[in-house]
């Protein structure tokens, strides 16, 4: 019986939480709109009779968001459409101009402008490769990402490699690390399986395959918390 149980929590849970989390975003972009929606409605006599289990205020409702939703979709496509165009798109730098010279607004718009473009962009390739770094010590290993090869460190390094050591489970937060990729021990794994392992603290945990074996490290060249 428990283990039926578990087996139906596994299935159901994935589930649920991706209903649930659709469902918020349906409701935050939909929901400030709806009493203006459904007083349109109200006055056109549209939508007056419920619908199966459905009340009438209930059908209103769920129309207005399906509407607005669509109507904001739409939107979203136009304004893309018209930011290509090219006094739109001098409109925009000279907006981000004036923001980029106000203090405070510029260091927030400035970063999310680069956290978005990382991630939605389909040139942009944050993680080059996943490696295994000696960190916290010379005789532990924890998995990490490279971002820049070939660094250059006055006085310390002339080919340095920059690793991101993500935290569990939350990889949005960790360590900026300094190695020489000597140091390092490269892993034929996807990033995409890398972040399985630790957004799920090791329980999924795919085959460790070395494709370059160097020396163990020392010590790393330097640190940074991310």
């Amino acid at each position: 019986m428990k283990k039926y149980f578990i087996t139906g929590l596994v299935i159901l849970l994935p589930v649920a939480f991706t209903l649930a989390i659709v469902a918020f975003v349906f409701n935050l972009l939909t929901v400030p709109f709806v009493g203006i929606v459904k007083t349109v409605f109200g006055k056109y006599q549209l939508f007056k009779e419920g619908f199966l289990f459905l009340s009438a205020d209930q059908v209103q409702t769920l129309f207005a968001q399906i509407l607005i939703l669509s109507c904001l979709f739409f939107l979203v496509i136009g304004l893309g459409f018209i930011a290509r165009w090219f006094f739109f798109h001098t409109f925009l730098r000279f907006a981000e101009f004036i923001v980029k010279r106000i203090p405070l607004v510029r260091t927030i718009y400035k970063t999310c402008q680069d956290v978005i473009k990382t991630i939605f962009s389909s040139k942009a390739k944050s993680f080059k490769q996943v490696v295994l770094a000696p960190f916290p010590n010379p005789n532990v290993y924890i998995i990490g990402f490279i971002t820049q090869e070939s660094l250059v460190i006055k006085g310390v390094h002339d080919d340095a490699v920059a690793v991101f050591i993500p935290t569990t489970p939350n990889p949005t937060s960790g360590f900026l690390m300094m190695f020489r990729s000597c140091d390092l021990f490269y892993l034929d794994m996807k990033v995409e399986e890398a972040f399985k392992t630790i957004i799920s603290c090791g329980v999924v945990y795919p085959e460790l395959k070395v494709i370059a074996k160097h020396a163990a490290a020392e010590t790393p060249i330097a640190e940074s918390s991310a």
